[in-house]
């Protein structure tokens, strides 16, 4: 019997966060019982029984119905704690913050997490702007949208192939955005150091990033602005990229390859 309590923990653990994800990525409504046992594949009593156990928990809220299921508060508590460790988004707070008060504009701190890019931080600025990610938390593809671009493009070119032939299907959801294109727009990365989008994937909505490096690992995460692309002019990129390339240069020194946070990103808000 023993031998096998760790595999079943495991197993009940990898289940209890499925179901989280599940949610997390569900409508503001919530999820139901039956849409969480189809996604994840699991049998009513023992999707429901674990679902219960981690609203017990405040991990989830229920409908007073019983319904539908909701993030609990206490993964706020938790986000909130792990967002004031000792992170790539505590170490880039500064820097987003006067990138955003000197210019008025959206920024944003996007990090990789295997295949994608997660927002795992940004300041709003005068103008309220939808991007590809939306909030904090938000994630896309790898290649989607000039952050995510930015960290792609300065991977080895083995690596970023084996990524790219692996988000291939995910990236086909963005018809702007074809296999001809996005490698264009790599070379176009590489050639000038940053990203740039004047607005194709998000109508009305431009992008610049440049990727934030550590030694012998690669980007980890890219800094960039969110502006309206009709704002967006030669002087304005140039000024903005420089802006960008200056708080990178005083971020990177203070990064450790040999730090578990920038390797492993279920680490990368700080968590110890």
């Amino acid at each position: 019997m023993t031998n096998h309590t760790p595999k079943s923990g495991a197993q009940l653990l990898d289940r209890a966060v499925l179901l989280l994800d599940l949610v997390a990525g569900g409508s503001r409504e919530g999820m139901t019982l039956k849409a969480l046992c189809e996604q994840a594949e699991l049998n009513k009593a023992t999707c429901h029984r674990i679902l219960n156990s981690l609203a017990e928990h405040g991990m989830l809220d229920k409908d007073p119905d019983g319904r539908r299921y909701r993030l609990g508060t206490k993964l706020l508590v938790l986000g909130a704690k792990a967002a004031n460790g000792p992170g790539l988004r505590s170490l880039c707070q500064p820097a987003l913050t006067r990138l955003c008060q000197e210019s008025g504009e959206t920024t944003m701190l996007m990090a990789r997490d295997r295949d994608d890019s997660v927002c795992i931080d940004r300041h709003d600025g005068s103008f309220l702007l939808q991007t590809l990610t939306g909030s904090i938390g938000g994630y896309v593809p790898l290649g989607v949208g000039p952050g995510s671009l930015s960290m792609l493009a300065f991977m080895a070119a083995d690596e970023r192939e084996e990524v790219l032939e692996r988000n291939w299907p995910r990236i086909a959801a963005y018809p702007a955005l074809t296999r001809d294109k996005l490698r264009r727009l790599i070379d176009e990365t590489i050639s000038q150091g940053y990203a740039l989008d004047r607005g194709e994937l998000v109508p009305g909505v431009a992008g610049i990033a440049v990727p934030i490096r550590v030694a012998e690992t690669g980007p980890v995460a890219s800094l960039g602005f969110t502006i309206l692309s009709a704002r967006l002019s030669s002087e304005m990129i140039e000024r903005y990229v420089q802006a960008l390339r200056d708080e990178v240069a005083s971020i990177e020194p203070h990064l450790n390859p040999l730090d578990r946070r920038l390797t492993s990103p279920e680490r990368i808000l700080g968590q110890s």
